[in-house]
């Protein structure tokens, strides 16, 4: 079917809207100009985010073809103006007596990378976001800490705005978010560390007055965790304001065994066992901010969030078997306490949004303030040295400011982004040791990053061709008790190019993606902060530590419900945890580069639609390529990695679906560490009331406790083998209460993200 207003004439311009059968605006739909006589190809396009789409030609009329993969293509006569709103609906089949509806599938290429449709599957009853994020392909995670495959830690974005905080994801509700993009080859504007970005778009919710969404969370492993979160939201015309807020208790208990062996000026041997008890994180959080539209073409916002802790407390005990050349040397005896202390960590995000003429505006700040207090306090006892105190304090006050503006420009048949950013963020640090063990430190690391990048995206019928670069001067100053430090300074200034060229006929879709990128160390891991495991053992940080570079080839397919991806990374100082000799007896654990690391990644993922069954099956392998004599000497460390999931969910009805989830990892090596296998079995129940005002969770995860944590870390003269029991094993329900709720219209992205992320 087709909906289209009445045209106004535009010499050279071809423009209009493409929408779904619920009136959403359908993005990356294929809009193609054809010759009225042959039906040739003249002009070619794709839609925007909002559906809109524009086609400049110096043909006053035409035959438009619009095609979306799942909806039935429309093909309709055309003159220079706007079509107003072209509406379209699924695809419709006829198997004998049998009517098939199509559905949109669930993977799509998009500009930037795959997007996941929610809205269409049975992902929107998962719950929250962070349940979402933890089912999709190249995901793995929970609990707002996840990785993408191949590409590590992702920066994450709801609706355009970073979050800095990952606690939103449980406060986001799933049947509120329209789509889930998974970026493995980010543009220039996200920042030459972004490897992967996920972006989170939610759907247009009308209304207006107060909305209220409450969500209730209990876990029973073997202890016993809460989390209460609420939201509020005021619209009136084009005003909005919005708050939340959540309050967390999280406990568990959890059992290592360890052996540890190191050749120094003797040949130590440790084994051991540790009984660790988080006693209670107690955390609240609260968000406030405003909206407001000026007309269509401008927009801007504020938001300020604060959290606080109120009680962090991590309890152990360890027996610890310790021999000299393979003799009896002592029995150490250990109870830790550990508290950690935020005071209230600040965060101020505001953002303008507009258009003049053909320009685009995105201009965005960011200000954060965090400070954390860490006191351990180790009773050590041995058989043959008798008892000790060890007090270790750490101080870490981190702020940061960032501005960021993208200006977006059409040009000929292709749009230019182009813009600048600037960071200016500072980590001071103190680390005292009242027994003078190991030396205080007082570190002091500020940092100023000015960054330019343009791109520029064209499209040419089936092809996307997408170009960026990116310049970036940095000047990071290292201090220690106030003199500043020649050698761990630094001064970068470097070039980031990235390219991309994407391909889409009918159900087929394809990118090819280069990207050069960079790792730059985390200032906790730059600093000279230090910590006492026991007398043979400390742990610390290494300011010595140079950024990775990282050069990227990827290939990504998807047809329908199947996607595919084949990639290659080198890494030039891959930043690794690690150990060796620290002085005579004593080592230490702690963070170095190694020269290079290559790696080849592959995944095959499938979600098809068999009724009420509708499944998620993936497999990936990756194997590294590492040679470096110094770490694990006689042992291979590459070691190939296959993982399989298979994500089985049934839908009994369409207020109460059931999943149960399987998956395994296989023996691999990562860096310098050797992981053994393991594997989950999960299950979840969604179920909902009075047209979805009351929603109920049930989950079981890990039912078969096989999550274990093994894995053993090669050092230099030293390897260090565990095996953890992380108490994965768990029981939770959650139940969510909506009142006339309505999304958050902040439109801001949020600044110097990779800052953040090295704040952390």
């Amino acid at each position: 079917m087709l909906v289209v207003s009445n045209s106004i004439a535009a010499q050279g311009i071809i423009t209009g809207r493409v929408l779904d059968e619920h009136m959403q605006p359908i993005h990356f739909a294929n809009v193609v100009l054809l010759n009225h006589i042959d039906s040739t190809f003249i002009q070619g396009t794709i839609t925007q985010d909002d559906g809109s789409f524009t086609i400049r030609t110096e043909q006053h009329t035409g035959i438009l073809k619009v095609s979306s993969i799942g909806y039935a293509i429309i093909f309709m006569d055309v003159q220079q103006g706007d079509m107003g709103n072209i509406r379209m609906h699924p695809e419709i089949q006829t198997l004998g007596t049998v009517i098939v509806k199509g559905y949109r599938p669930q993977f799509k290429m998009g500009s930037d990378g795959m997007i996941i449709n929610v809205q269409h599957s049975l992902l929107k009853q998962a719950g929250t976001a962070d349940d979402i994020l933890s089912q999709l392909p190249l995901i793995t995670g929970n609990n707002g800490n996840f990785t993408v495959f191949g590409k590590g830690r992702p920066l994450i974005y709801i609706n355009n705005r970073k979050i800095y905080n990952t606690q939103e994801l449980s406060q986001l509700k799933s049947s509120d978010i329209k789509e889930v993009t998974i970026i493995t080859n980010p543009g220039v504007q996200y920042g030459s560390s972004a490897q992967s970005v996920i972006l989170i778009k939610t759907i247009k919710q009308e209304g207006e007055g107060l909305s209220l969404s409450s969500y209730s969370f209990a876990n029973i492993s073997r202890k016993f965790s809460a989390v209460e979160t609420i939201d509020f939201k005021y619209k009136h015309n084009q005003f909005e304001l919005f708050s939340n807020f959540r309050i967390h208790s999280l406990h568990n208990k959890q059992y290592f065994e360890f052996e540890q062996t190191m050749q120094g000026n003797h040949f130590i041997r440790e084994t051991g066992r540790d009984t660790i008890f988080n006693n209670g994180d107690k955390q609240v959080r609260g968000q406030l901010g405003l909206n407001y539209n000026i007309g269509k073409d401008h927009s801007f916002g504020i938001a300020y969030s604060i959290t606080k802790s109120l009680h962090d407390v991590v309890n152990s005990t360890s027996a610890i078997d310790i021999s000299l050349d393979n003799t009896s040397e002592e029995l150490l005896r250990m109870k830790n306490y550990h508290t950690s202390y935020h005071s209230p960590d600040h965060e101020i995000d505001a953002y303008y949004m507009g258009k003049i003429g053909k320009l685009d505006i995105n201009f965005n700040n960011t200000y954060i303030r965090n400070r954390l207090v860490q006191n351990d306090s180790k009773e050590e006892n041995s058989n043959t040295s008798g008892a000790r105190v060890i007090d270790v304090d750490n101080i870490t006050i981190n702020k940061m400011l960032a501005s960021k503006v993208i200006f977006t420009y059409p040009i000929m048949k292709g749009k230019l982004s182009f813009g600048s950013e600037y960071t200016d963020a500072q980590s001071k640090g103190t680390n005292t040791n009242a027994q003078q063990i190991f030396s205080n430190t007082d570190t002091k690391i500020k940092e100023q990053n000015l960054a330019s990048f343009a791109e520029y995206i064209l499209p040419l019928s089936n092809f996307q061709v997408r170009a960026g670069l990116r310049y970036e001067h940095v000047v990071s100053d290292y201090y220690s008790k106030g003199v500043w430090q020649q050698e761990s300074s630094r001064r970068y200034s470097e070039w980031f190019p990235n390219f991309s060229l994407s391909w889409n006929k009918n159900k087929w879709q394809a990118q090819l993606s280069y990207s050069t990128k960079t790792s730059r160390p985390s200032y906790r891991s730059l600093s000279s902060w230090m910590q006492y495991d026991n007398r043979y053992e400390y742990q610390g940080g290494n300011p010595l530590l140079q950024p990775a570079k990282i050069r990227t080839l990827e290939l990504t397919a998807t047809k329908s419900w199947i996607m595919f991806m084949i990639g290659y990374k080198n890494t030039k100082n891959q930043v690794a945890y690690v150990m060796h000799p620290y002085e005579d007896d004593i080592f230490i654990k702690t963070y170095d580069n190694i020269d290079r690391i290559q790696s080849l990644y592959a995944s095959l993922t499938a979600s098809p639609k068999f009724g009420f069954y509708q499944p998620m099956y993936e497999v990936r392998v990756s194997k590294q390529f590492l040679d470096d004599e110094a770490y694990g000497k006689e042992q291979s460390l590459n070691h190939p990695l296959l993982f399989i999931r298979m994500n089985n969910r049934f839908l009994i009805q369409s207020d109460f679906t059931v999943s149960v989830n399987f998956s395994y990892t296989s023996q691999y090596a990562s860096t310098v560490s050797i992981y053994k296998a393991g594997g989950a079995l999960d299950v979840s129940v969604y179920k909902s009331f009075f047209k979805n005002k009351l929603i109920c969770y049930f989950w079981g995860r890990d039912l078969l406790q096989t999550q274990k944590r093994r894995y053993t870390m090669y050092g230099i003269n030293s390897a260090f083998t565990t095996r953890q029991d992380m108490d994965t094993r768990s029981f939770s329900i959650g139940i969510r209460y909506n009142f006339n709720t309505t999304r958050s219209k902040f439109k801001g992205t949020g600044t110097g993200n990779e800052e953040k992320t090295r704040l952390q």
